[in-house]
């Protein structure tokens, strides 16, 4: 997977897969460690990564953040996730977020931010398809430009996988 971004001269997201991605059970490790708060380093909070896996392909992956400091709160949100170059435009964005959000729900979270940059419109589309609302647009300090959407978790069904 991590090739295959590399290949479509890609940085991988979420940002957690990027991590000494060279060996597997260190980053194994590392992720685990961050789910329990260990080796947190600058704005990271505690924060757990699942993979999406189709026939042992892993297609994706999805970080959720246990909780927001004041910069997720304004550019990252709970949530980040990233699917191979070669599988997009599949629908498996869709379905992983779908399960992201049910995590949140199990974890406690009432309301969850999700972001992605203005004109990314594929990621838009899947966050609104996944009941995210529009809040804002916000400015980082590079100019980039971040969409803030809202998902009340109340409102996600456990039927949101009918049809995949």
């Amino acid at each position: 997977m991590i090739d295959d971004w590399k290949n479509h001269n890609e940085k991988p997201k979420p940002w957690t897969i990027n991590i000494e991605n060279d060996n597997l059970p260190l980053l194994i490790q590392k992720l685990a460690d961050f789910s329990n708060g260990i080796g947190l380093i600058g704005k990271q909070v505690e924060n757990t990564t699942y993979w999406l896996v189709n026939h042992e392909r892993v297609i994706g992956a999805v970080n959720i953040r246990h909780r927001l400091n004041d910069y997720l709160l304004k550019f990252d949100g709970h949530i980040g996730f990233g699917i191979r170059p070669s599988e997009r435009c599949k629908g498996y964005a869709t379905i992983m977020l779908a399960l992201a959000l049910e995590k949140t729900k199990t974890m406690g979270m009432d309301k969850i931010l999700i972001t992605c940059n203005k004109g990314n419109i594929a990621s838009e589309k899947t966050i609104i398809k996944n009941g995210g609302v529009f809040e804002s647009e916000e400015t980082e300090i590079n100019g980039n430009i971040v969409r803030r959407f809202w998902i009340k978790t109340d409102l996600i069904k456990g039927d949101m996988m009918n049809g995949y």
